[in-house]
């Protein structure tokens, strides 16, 4: 056991040689870390109850796209550690690299709730 933890150790220094760990930048606490937790746990609670309010049309999908896209940015941003790996470009990589993505995504879900008639 000690000598497969030593070769362990050997290797994940090999493998990261001239990379320190603060090469990636600062990364969230364990408060933080704890705290997206929260927010997701909420929002998904949301969300679930807002489906079962009987709202329609953009009174239902409005809400819930716009907790999508809030979940989608804690998760991408805190858990993914790219809010605070991609400070390139002044700060804006994330913001264009998963902006343009949620712009994706929200376009997909539009096509889909045109598809069954959901703007109703």
């Amino acid at each position: 056991m000690a000598a497969d933890t030593q070769l362990h150790a050997d290797t994940s220094t090999d493998t990261h040689v001239g990379h320190g760990h603060d090469d990636h930048g600062v990364h969230p606490t364990e408060r933080q870390y704890w705290l997206v937790f929260v927010a997701l746990f909420v929002l998904t609670g949301l969300e679930v109850a807002w489906s079962y309010l009987g709202l329609e049309g953009v009174a239902l999908w409005l809400p819930l796209l716009v907790m999508m896209t809030v979940k989608f940015l804690l998760v991408a941003g805190a858990f993914m550690h790219l809010y605070f790996d991609l400070k390139i470009l002044n700060g804006r990589l994330f913001a264009w690299a998963f902006g343009g993505s949620l712009v994706v995504a929200m376009s997909v879900y539009v096509v889909v709730f045109f598809a069954f008639d959901m703007f109703a």
